[in-house]
């Protein structure tokens, strides 16, 4: 009588445990999916079956392709893991992508560790940390790699100021070269924060960080060049529609104060008029 009590209670367990899985396979995570695609207006493609694990930690894998392309951002073979232990600490995942594409540029090999912590059962009311890194790339075509190489040469028969050669010379490299990054994010509610975004080209240190409000769409960055010393600091404030940006230089050779819709006007009449401006402050 005992041995059959038992036998009915391990297969109760089963039972329950099958229907749970089919419950969260079938039903929670393709559903979450969904939510995800139309709170966000983009796209996911599953490249094969995810997996889902009870034991040792309660624990998602999936290997997708990503796409919005209102913003022509692709991510491509991406290994995605959610896991969670069996404690109180809060939710884990990694991400790993080959490439992810925003038109021209490209980010190689990124790896993405961070955790969750769920103020309520809404998932974008969440305190969420994430710690990128991985290598820039710009994809130049052969008339723009042509391009690069004349303004090179302008650049180094022209007399400009020192800052000026500093600043297009970390610039040209970005775009020539590949570059690696570390950085972290957080996502408190409804602010976005960019605790530190690194890179170091050509003896230049590159430092971003700052807030983007969700609701209010305003934003509070500050960028800084330098090499032992602030070489150049860049501020960007207001709404994200048009921002405000401010451009200081240590040497004040570089000053600038505009709206980024007004960034137009600088390249009213093409480049031929850009490098007549040069020419004439040489």
């Amino acid at each position: 009588m005992i041995k059959k009590i038992v036998g009915i209670f391990v297969l109760l367990i089963i039972i329950i445990f099958l229907a749970i899985y089919v419950v969260v396979d079938k039903i929670l995570i393709k559903n979450t999916i969904s939510n995800i695609e139309n709170k966000l207006n983009l796209n996911i493609y599953l490249n094969e079956d995810y997996s889902l694990s009870f034991f040792p930690k309660l624990s998602l894998l999936t290997k997708f392709d990503l796409d919005k392309k209102n913003l022509n951002l692709f991510i491509e073979k991406t290994e995605f893991e959610i896991y969670k232990n069996y404690n109180n600490e809060p939710t884990k995942y990694s991400l790993n992508a080959k490439s992810v594409r925003i038109e021209k540029l490209r980010v190689q090999d990124l790896e993405a560790d961070g955790s969750i912590y769920k103020y309520s059962n809404d998932s974008f009311n969440s305190h969420i940390e994430i710690y990128p890194k991985g290598y820039i790339k710009y994809q130049l075509n052969a008339d723009e790699k042509n391009s690069i190489k004349f303004v090179k040469l302008i650049l180094n028969n022209i007399n400009l100021p020192e800052t000026y050669k500093k600043l297009s010379n970390f610039i040209i490299s970005i775009v020539e070269e590949d570059t690696f990054f570390v950085s972290k994010i957080t996502l408190d509610r409804e602010l976005l924060t960019i605790n530190y975004f690194d890179l170091t080209k050509n003896e230049l240190n590159f430092n971003l960080k700052g807030t983007y409000n969700l609701k209010s769409n305003n934003l509070d960055i500050i960028v800084k060049l330098n090499n032992k010393e602030n070489f150049i600091e860049l501020k960007i404030t207001e709404n994200i529609n048009n921002p405000y940006v401010q451009i200081l230089s240590n040497d004040n050779s570089i000053n600038y104060n505009f709206f980024i819709n007004d960034i137009e006007k600088i390249f009213e009449g093409g480049i031929d008029n850009i490098l007549k401006n040069l020419m004439a402050n040489e």
